[in-house]
Formats: C-alpha cells, structure tokens, sequence
C-alpha cells in the first residue's frame, strides 16, 4: 500500500492501482513491453474519486440504466435512488459508490469485499472482488451473494475506461445489437451487423459518438489495439459476464469495453430478456462473473 486506501500489485510485468474506499476501483493499470517500458492501458482515474471518467468500476447489483430506478416484482415496486435525476434513472449501481474492505493482499492478489445493505433499498449483497496477476495478465472476478430475505434481480459488470489516441481499434464478434431511443434505452433487436461492424475492426479513434449494447457474444472475447504504439490487449468475460457495452465518446481520449451480465433496463424490457437477463437470487444465492485482460506486443495474441 503506497498511501491511505490505495493498494498497489506489481507482477509478472503488470501493475494494478486499486481504490479501496472509493469503490474497489482501478485507478491504474501498466503493462511493462518487452523494452521496458511501461504502458498505461487505463486512462488516468483522478485520485480520491470514483472511476467515473477514468480507471475502471464496478457495477452492480445491476449494469448500464434503469429506468426511473425502478421495476416491478411479483411482491410489488421496488424503487430504488436515481443517481441521474435530471435524466430520471439510475445507472451502474451502488457499489462503485462505497467503501469496500480489505480481506487479502499481496503483490499479485487483491480481495475485497462489499457488504451492502440499506434502509431505503431492498437490495442486499455481499460482493467480492478478487484481483490477481498471473503470467496470463490480470482476472477480475465478481461474487455476489443475496443476503436479502426476499428474491430479487441481479446483475454485474465491469466499466474500464480504455486509453484512446491515434490509431486506436477494437474488434468482437457479436450476433445482436439494439436501437437506443433518446435516453440511451435499448429499443430494437437487430442483427449486429446492421450498425459499426466490430466484426471486421474499427478504429475508435476516428469513429462519430457511439453507445451500443451487443447480446449473442459467443466467443467471450474482444481485442483491443494501440497500432501506434505496438500493443494488443485481450478482453474476455467469463460466467455471468455474457453480453458486451461498447462506448466510444467523440470528445473525450476514452473508450469503453465492459462485460455485463445482461441488457441494459432489462429489469423493465421483459421482451429483451432472452438477449441477456438478469438472475432472481433468492437467500443466499450467488451470481459470479469474471473479466480477464491479457496484454502482448504487436500480433501476439
């Protein structure tokens, strides 16, 4: 630990920055190329924030928008704070917003854990987060268990916010995207192929504003590319991390690659929910996902 709540792995030639007290976020994560030098893979979280326009959080117990913060169960309306007032929604959940606790730590292997309960919410959870650095790279892996006593909807993932500068690509193959209507909901199924063709390789860098959700990602897989610089990262997501958020703002050095566990609002879009839903976790039941970065220089992957 270099300083108050900000815990620091360093092996196999990656380096991760860890924010205990502000989410579990990453606020940094480098990568040492076979020169010896070190590539920032993240863009820059500034210190003592939550990772909201760099670095890397998690969401949950729900990924993405809901829409005015609440759905309807068979026990009624669940409501839950709107964190988007103005845009009347709640989005990316709560546990990016809170302090988590420190378990285990050592220089390849960060747990943390999240115990979430609160008066005004029926949601409650126990969620942990366990970061290790192994030859392969670095695994982030998700539990989450329902400590609450009714059933409810769960869901995860994971928001980096990728570094973006010339002759930056990004490349997946999915099998279904969405039409989003002016709040950023998904709306229509449609072929993937119908909007930017990932399948092929974009490059990000020069692409107009996009923020889509993709269903049918079979292969758990997207890779990411730094041409100018000569590095390729590798994205998987494993468990229940089965659909991909792709946003690429047109103002910002940033782009984003998040596994997620379902469609955005599903929650509310019962139509949608045979392209991702999310899990009715009754006592004691548990959801686990998990995302891996792999880095390697040029063609390497």
């Amino acid at each position: 630990m270099t300083e108050a709540n900000i815990f620091c792995l360093n092996a196999h030639g990656y380096a991760v920055a860890v924010d205990a007290a502000h989410g579990a976020s990453l606020t940094s994560l480098k990568w040492r190329k076979p020169d010896g030098e070190w590539f920032e893979v993240l863009h820059p979280c500034p210190p003592g924030e939550v990772a909201r326009s760099g670095g890397s959080f998690v969401m949950a117990p729900f990924a993405n928008r809901l829409d005015g913060g609440r759905f309807e169960t068979d026990d009624g309306v669940v409501q839950v704070p709107l964190n988007r007032s103005e845009q009347k929604m709640a989005v990316h959940g709560f546990s990016r917003d809170r302090a988590w606790r420190v378990v285990e730590a050592a220089d390849d292997t960060l747990v943390l854990v999240d115990d979430f309960a609160d008066d005004g919410i029926p949601f409650r959870y126990r969620l942990t987060q366990a970061i290790s650095i192994g030859p392969d790279g670095v695994e982030m892996s998700l539990s989450l268990t329902s400590t609450a006593e009714r059933t409810l909807p769960y869901g995860m993932g994971f928001h980096p916010w990728f570094r973006k500068e010339s002759e930056t690509w990004l490349t997946f193959k999915a099998e279904t995207g969405f039409g989003r209507d002016e709040r950023g909901f998904p709306t229509v199924p449609m072929p993937a192929s119908h909007g930017p063709d990932f399948s092929a390789g974009l490059e990000v860098s020069k692409m107009p504003w996009f923020d889509g959700h993709f269903s049918g990602w079979t292969s758990r897989r997207a890779i990411l590319e730094w041409r100018r610089q000569g590095v390729m990262l590798e994205i998987s997501g494993d468990g229940a991390l089965r659909n991909l958020h792709v946003y690429v703002p047109d103002t910002l050095p940033v782009f984003c690659v998040e596994p997620v566990s379902h469609v955005p609002d599903v929650h509310n879009r019962r139509d949608l929910a045979c392209y991702g839903d999310v899990e009715w976790l009754g006592p004691g039941k548990t959801l686990a996902g998990r995302m891996r970065l792999r880095l390697a220089e040029g063609q390497g992957l």
